[in-house]
């Protein structure tokens, strides 16, 4: 598991919904609160097999939610 990459998505997200307009939304808060969480994983979900799987796979189990 690289956390760094984990990190960084969490950091692109947190980036992407602040400027769909969610001023409060942090690397903390965004696999956790309802409304962050439903669209970072659907950023996720479409970011599957770009190389990255193992960890956004890691990051949608954080968000309680199973992919298999």
């Amino acid at each position: 598991m690289n956390e760094s990459i984990k990190i960084k998505l969490k950091q692109a997200g947190v980036k992407n919904l602040k400027e769909f307009g969610y001023p409060k939304v942090t690397v903390d808060n965004i696999t956790t609160d309802i409304i962050y969480k439903a669209l970072f994983l659907s950023m996720l979900k479409d970011n599957l097999g770009h190389g990255v799987d193992k960890e956004i796979n890691e990051l949608i189990k954080e968000c309680g939610v199973s992919n298999d």
